[in-house]
């Protein structure tokens, strides 16, 4: 079974790029409205393994190429997440059944 910390690792790491991208693609969604401020966030480090996202004070007018760049950074780690995790499935499984 994987180990509680490494689920909860990878697990907020996945929520934490999920949040990455919504934060990505509501700027993106609403760059051409009037008065709207680009929201950002920042992830950070949590304890005892993991990452949260953070909110900041909007900064002004949506960057359409910083948006893109952050969402394809949102989908690299998630995808990566994805992987650990099927990975770490998979040698727990073939490690029990060589016990078997």
């Amino acid at each position: 079974m994987i180990s509680s910390i490494a689920s909860t690792t990878l697990l907020s790491g996945l929520a934490t790029q999920s949040r990455v991208a919504q934060t990505a693609a509501d700027n993106i969604a609403n760059a051409t409205t009037p008065d709207y401020q680009a929201q950002r966030g920042q992830v950070v480090s949590t304890s005892p393994a993991g990452a949260a996202y953070v909110p900041l004070p909007p900064e002004g007018e949506v960057d359409l190429v910083r948006e893109v760049v952050d969402l394809d950074q949102a989908k690299q780690a998630y995808i990566l997440a994805a992987r650990t995790f099927s990975s770490i499935a998979r040698t727990e499984k073939e490690g029990l059944d060589t016990l078997a």
